[in-house]
């Protein structure tokens, strides 16, 4: 066991210029004696616990005799769009005394953010729905004293922890390495002694154990013309916010998910940079950046089209990868230009997230309705890997009373936002103040997962266009995504074959 390290110290690089050191606006959260690194916020929570956050990441308290709140990052209100993190966290504090309804309460709120609650004795803390603001936390028994982390490097440099021998061999297996997109499996990390806090569970920070809190009751089945006015108003509301709070960049390509986000901001457009990045193998004539900027100009907005660069200084890849472990090397190009246009003075707005929403995966008749982790590890395009299975299965393991989720659905929630896209998220911090998805919002998902399947499935998408015509119908003026043909059915075939020899089935 590590003992405990009062005098744990986070090692940073200074001889890197401010704006691309490593862990860009991020925290650790462990014992009060802990030192912070040179220049980043201490903020106490108890007698025994503190949170260090580098100074790109507001960290806000409310107190209130035995009891107090601490916010790391940003909450919006899409009901009072003026509502600072103060505010907001004051309210909650005051208004509820017990964890059930603090989690309740944030449902309606949108962010990234991580919320650390104490009631007296107790502790707690939990994260925005996607998990998108990351918590990695250590096993008290094999670490002495309990960390909380925003990436599990952090926790590594500062108890000089080193990576797991089954976690290496993942790393270093063809499931990894072929694909650019590659990510770790469930709530495991590299390091044996570190665990990822997946969306929907809370943290005790007393005894390190962690409690899966939603879904808790069935999802009351809604109408779509009502799912339609509800959604409208959520979304509307977190873009305006987000306008009053923040210098404001909203990503457009030729896609759905950021077509309703376009749609959400017209009350705001005049508050808001248009942006597209265009990728550096993307030609000229590619649909996110021709739809893009007709789409844009037909509705009078300007178009601004950040271009990626075909490699990254060297400079720039060592702080990309200092500042993520594992970061994705493809993304590094994106992130460059945009810190090179941006210089991290813009939040921005994307359509990430919204798979879940859309019921994105679906269960092959091979299966007889039953999900495997097996199958899972195929959809995480980690294939046969026992690793992945392993972790998989013990997700799976977890899941509790599912009442009337889909379970793939939970799965594309948890892995596929809380894990792939809130990684890719942290690694892009270092190029914008923050990110925010408008549908990382617990109302949000839980009303579009309670509309009938039919209507957010593709080709369709029917819940989708309904709200984009119900909050801007001029955004249709162009087709979306019009260079993405509907899979033909040979290739549906070879699909479905591929899984089948995976997975082992046979016709």
């Amino acid at each position: 066991m590590i003992g405990s390290q009062s005098k744990a110290k986070i090692e940073m690089n200074t001889s890197l210029p401010p704006q691309t050191a490593p862990y860009i606006s991020q925290f650790l959260l462990g014992p009060a004696s802990m030192v912070c690194p040179d220049g980043w916020s201490k903020t106490k929570i108890e007698e025994r616990l503190q949170v260090c956050a580098h100074p790109g990441l507001d960290v806000t308290q409310a107190t209130a005799q035995d009891r107090s709140l601490t916010l790391v990052g940003f909450m919006l209100d899409p009901d009072i769009p003026d509502a600072t993190d103060a505010d907001i966290t004051t309210r909650l504090l005051e208004e509820h005394a017990e964890l059930g309804t603090l989690i309740a309460a944030t449902a309606r709120l949108g962010g990234r953010w991580v919320l650390i609650a104490t009631y007296g004795e107790k502790k707690f803390l939990f994260h925005d729905p996607f998990g998108l603001r990351q918590a990695f936390y250590t096993d008290p028994k094999l670490t002495g004293d309990l960390w909380v982390m925003s990436q599990p490097k952090i926790g590594a440099d500062v108890l000089n922890l080193k990576i797991d021998d089954a976690a290496q061999a993942f790393i270093d297996s063809y499931e990894f390495r072929s694909t650019s997109e590659y990510r770790w499996p469930a709530a495991n990390t590299p390091y044996r002694e570190i665990r990822h806090l997946l969306p929907n569970h809370y943290l005790d920070l007393d005894s390190g154990s962690i409690h899966r809190y939603w879904p808790d009751r069935q999802l009351e089945k809604i109408d779509l013309n009502d799912a339609v006015e509800q959604l409208s108003v959520l979304f509307k509301g977190l873009i305006k916010a987000a306008a009053i709070r923040f210098d404001l960049a909203l990503a457009v390509t030729a896609g759905l998910d950021s077509r309703l986000a376009l749609a959400a901001s017209k009350d705001v457009r005049d508050k808001i940079t248009y942006i597209t990045v265009r990728q550096w193998m993307a030609p000229d004539d590619h649909a996110d950046i021709t739809v893009s900027a007709s789409l844009l100009d037909q509705l009078g907005l300007k178009h601004t089209i950040i271009k990626a660069l075909a490699a990254t200084t060297p400079d720039f890849s060592q702080a990309f990868k200092k500042h993520v472990f594992l970061a994705h090397d493809h993304y590094g190009k994106d992130a460059e230009a945009i810190l090179n246009c941006i210089d991290r003075k813009k939040v921005v707005v994307t359509g990430s997230g919204a798979e879940v929403g859309r019921s994105y995966h679906d269960l092959p008749q091979e299966y007889n309705g039953k999900i495997t982790a097996e199958y899972l590890s195929i959809l995480e395009d980690m294939g046969s890997n026992q690793y992945a299975i392993q972790h998989l299965q013990q997700w799976m393991d977890g899941l509790g009373d599912m009442y009337n989720i889909n379970p793939l659905d939970l799965f594309e929630w948890e892995i596929g936002s809380g894990n792939w896209l809130a990684m890719t998220q942290l690694e892009f911090d270092i190029a914008w103040k923050d990110l925010l998805t408008p549908y990382n919002c617990r109302t949000i998902m839980a009303l579009m997962l309670a509309v009938d399947e039919k209507d957010r499935k593709g080709p369709e998408h029917v819940l989708f266009y309904e709200i984009i015509r119900n909050l801007w119908p001029e955004v249709l003026c162009e087709p979306v995504n019009p260079h993405k043909k509907p899979e033909p059915a040979s290739l549906r075939r070879r699909i479905k074959n591929r899984i089948k020899t995976l997975a082992g089935l046979s016709d």
